[in-house]
């Protein structure tokens, strides 16, 4: 009987484990994410100090990580509610502290920050408006053409930052990937605008009942 006990309560122990594991393993997502989070002041000081060897590799890190969490989430079913709003958050918030570091450093022009703050802060009023007068608890999820805009915005950063370091004359890739990044600031905000004309309820310019 006491080995049986014994036995009894090793299975118990493993089975707990298991359990605390994949409960972990499923946040492990919003973990990543929040290490991006925690890199966004890191990144901002080393370009404000012109530190660009180590500002590239962790904005290359960083944007690399926001495809690893979700890969995961997608892959395993691990995505959650925090995970939707944490992760456009990090994204923005890395996108917007690189681009205002570059702009006092006089690497980028201001305006493309402006239109940035606008498209976003007008995505962030819409939904904003929707999860309030609409529909309670509303998460906005992210439109292939807001996810190809956030990448075309790293990849322009990286650039930025790889020319600022090492001086390879990227300064025509540069000005291609400025105009392009402007295009699709434009592009995708226009598009989420549509998306969210197209929610079941008042939205701006609608009368719909909810």
């Amino acid at each position: 009987m006491g080995l049986v006990r014994g036995l009894n309560r090793v299975w118990y122990c493993t089975c707990q484990v298991n359990k605390t594991s994949a409960v972990v393993l499923k946040h492990l997502p919003n973990l990543i994410t929040l290490g991006r989070i925690a890199l966004i002041p890191w990144i901002a000081l080393a370009l404000y100090e012109a530190r660009y060897a180590e500002a590239f590799v962790l904005f290359a890190f960083a944007a690399l990580s926001d495809g690893v969490d979700g890969f995961l989430a997608r892959r395993y079913g691990w995505q959650s509610r925090l995970g939707a709003i944490l992760d456009p958050l990090a994204d923005k918030g890395m996108i917007l502290a690189a681009l205002l570091a570059l702009v006092m450093a006089g690497l980028l022009p201001a305006w493309l920050l402006i239109l940035s703050l606008i498209r976003d802060f007008s995505i962030v009023a819409l939904a904003t408006h929707y999860n309030f007068f609409v529909r309670r608890g509303f998460v906005p999820r992210p439109s292939i053409l807001g996810k190809l805009h956030t990448v075309l915005e790293a990849a322009l950063i990286l650039v930025v930052i790889l020319e600022a370091w090492q001086g390879w004359g990227l300064d025509m890739l540069r000005d291609v990937l400025l105009v392009i990044v402007a295009l699709s600031t434009l592009i995708s905000g226009v598009d989420y605008y549509r998306q969210y004309r197209r929610l079941p309820g008042r939205l701006p310019g609608k009368d719909a009942a909810p």
